[in-house]
């Protein structure tokens, strides 16, 4: 006789079809052999990541807004302790919500390994980034909502930037980097002059295009790798 699936089975079916936290792992490669991998399920993604810390010398290490078992924070730590090949960098990127116990892991020292999130006063990091818990989130999101990486790391806009040179000595130095100062060749636009009305552009009167999404994090990781590169650190 053909029996029928039971009520307890479609639920748990329905159940792991729509629960968030068993989202896949999210995997890019960011250019000049640098490795995204950021973890969704710590369970599920252990494996995965260990193998990505033992077989990428150069990985930026997503656990932002990351709850995890002292199991995964273990494994992590024990991994992240191994003497790492030549010229290896693994950045490592927290917010205000990644679990304290992986935040107190992390702070040890751990060869090769750096530190990298929004400024905090519950966190401390190698690199602080001046961006509000907000807009991180936002770019966190964006990128697992289908958003190309490219776009949330490149900014089209004239902005500010941190000497990427600056950027690393203050860090072998043990300096927090301040906020990112104007380049020498950016216009100040602390000082606007609004044009005439008889020489405003047809433009004007158009509504403003929201700022594009950008993940100052992540793109703060992608710059200092390419910083290591050029100093040959790498």
């Amino acid at each position: 006789m053909r029996t029928q699936p039971s009520f307890f089975f479609l639920v748990i079916v329905l159940f792991l079809s729509v629960t968030p936290g068993l989202q896949a792992a999210i995997e890019k490669e960011l250019g000049n052999s640098l490795a995204y991998y950021r973890v969704t399920d710590p369970e599920a993604d252990r494996t995965p990541v260990l193998d990505a810390i033992a077989l990428r010398p150069a990985l930026v290490l997503d656990l932002r807004s990351l709850s995890v078992s002292h199991g995964f924070v273990d494994a992590l730590q024990i991994a992240l302790a191994r003497t790492p090949p030549p010229h290896a960098v693994r950045i490592v990127l927290l917010n205000a919500t990644t679990s304290p116990v992986l935040v107190a892991a992390l702070g040890q020292e751990l060869p090769s390994v750096i530190t990298l999130g929004p400024r905090s006063p519950s966190l401390s990091l190698d690199i602080a980034v001046a961006i509000s818990n907000e807009d991180d989130l936002r770019a966190f999101n964006a990128l697992a909502t289908g958003t190309p990486v490219d776009k949330l790391i490149n900014d089209s806009r004239e902005k500010r930037r941190y000497d990427e040179a600056k950027l690393v000595q203050d860090h072998a130095n043990g300096v927090t980097a301040p906020d990112s100062v104007l380049p020498a060749e950016a216009e100040d636009d602390t000082v606007k002059t609004e044009p005439t009305p008889s020489k405003k552009s047809p433009e004007a009167g158009k509504k403003a295009e929201p700022p594009p999404i950008i993940d100052l994090v992540l793109e703060r990781a992608v710059q200092l790798h390419r910083s290591l590169l050029a100093l040959k650190k790498l």
